[in-house]
């Protein structure tokens, strides 16, 4: 599609974003800032080069490109989600929930918005209202990780630790490579008292990204 169009910002967008998950952190920020020089008011580019800036440790420029991204763009959920997805990174957890909110109410059927909304809420402590979103985002998308392990989340933070536990076993069971996910059902067995369980858990995750400090912990 590039080589069609070298200024198909979209296009150079997807690439940036290929760019992040293959861990090729300069090449994706590069790709990032080309996509949104070549077309500045695409929301797609906006995002890709949030997730870029995101790869290289840079939350605050994130958080700039994804408000930017918005004055040409606001009514586009997944910008919105994005940016409360940035937010609730940030420690900043009512823009987080005001920015899931808009998320969510411009874009309902978005998996996406429901999920980060359902964090925003958790980190709120209201149990009640992060349930119904993981439940809505599950509804829409059953497939999502994130969506089971938000719900299971919720279920222990509510007391119900094997209901809990059973739904991060799900979100396991649908990205067995998830170093984080891996990190989290070992501290749900360990909370259940299943140390050889957990143990296989925390080194399965530590193998998976060697960086990624939570196994350790």
């Amino acid at each position: 599609a590039v080589a069609l169009n070298p200024d198909n910002g979209d296009a150079i967008g997807l690439l940036a974003v290929i760019a992040v998950t293959q861990r090729r952190g300069d090449e994706a920020l590069e790709l990032g800032r080309r996509a949104v020089a070549t077309s500045p008011s695409s929301a797609a580019a906006g995002i890709a080069l949030s997730y870029a800036q995101q790869a290289n440790f840079d939350l605050e420029g994130a958080r700039e490109t994804l408000r930017r991204t918005l004055e040409d763009n606001p009514d586009d959920g997944l910008v919105w989600a994005r940016l409360a997805e940035i937010e609730l990174s940030l420690g900043y957890r009512d823009r987080a929930l005001e920015a899931a909110e808009r998320a969510q109410e411009t874009t309902p059927d978005l998996s996406l918005a429901n999920i980060i909304l359902g964090f925003a809420r958790l980190a709120q402590i209201d149990i009640t209202g992060a349930k119904q979103a993981f439940e809505a985002a599950i509804a829409r998308e059953s497939a999502n990780p994130k969506a089971w392990l938000g719900l299971g989340l919720a279920r222990i933070r509510e007391g119900d630790l094997a209901e809990g536990r059973q739904h991060i076993e799900v979100a396991v069971a649908l990205t067995p490579n998830d170093s984080l996910l891996r990190s989290y059902l070992g501290k749900a067995y360990f909370e259940e008292k299943r140390d050889a369980l957990a143990a296989e858990e925390f080194d399965l995750a530590k193998r998976l990204d060697p960086n990624d400090p939570t196994p350790h912990l």
